[in-house]
């Protein structure tokens, strides 16, 4: 499998961020309806890009993977700092564990998504065969 060579720190990195979200869906279900169904679309989005990330369409892949995980910093600084509708209790709680993990493996895949994104496309065989 070329690409998960290529593209496997950013394969990683997704899985981590969407296995955090996914242990916490049933609390946030239970605390607030529509963080938990955030929770539900950032898993299955880091599912869907990591599923890119190991085919011939990768760039799918980071694009989707750098706006999920721009958005959780987002929502991270969001709860922690000004609370969201119906979710005040995160307001000044910057140390939770799960919540730095999150937050760090999310910086990751935003710099390594830029990097990628800027690689310039593989040249075509055939055609730098006919210019030399």
């Amino acid at each position: 499998m070329k690409y998960l060579q290529d593209h496997w720190t950013g394969v990683l990195l997704l899985a981590g961020i969407g296995f955090i979200h996914f242990r916490d869906i049933p609390d946030k279900l239970d605390e607030t309806a529509y963080l938990g169904w955030l929770y539900i679309l950032l898993v299955a989005g880091c599912a869907a890009a990591g599923a890119w990330l190991l085919s011939s369409h990768w760039k799918n892949g980071y694009g989707l993977g750098l706006l999920i995980s721009a958005g959780a910093i987002v929502f991270y600084v969001l709860t922690r700092t000004t609370g969201l509708p119906n979710a005040k209790d995160d307001i000044g709680n910057w140390a939770e564990p799960s919540g730095i993990i999150a937050l760090i493996l999310e910086v990751a895949f935003v710099v390594l998504s830029v990097i990628q994104l800027r690689r310039p496309a593989p040249a075509i065989q055939g055609i730098n065969s006919a210019v030399h």
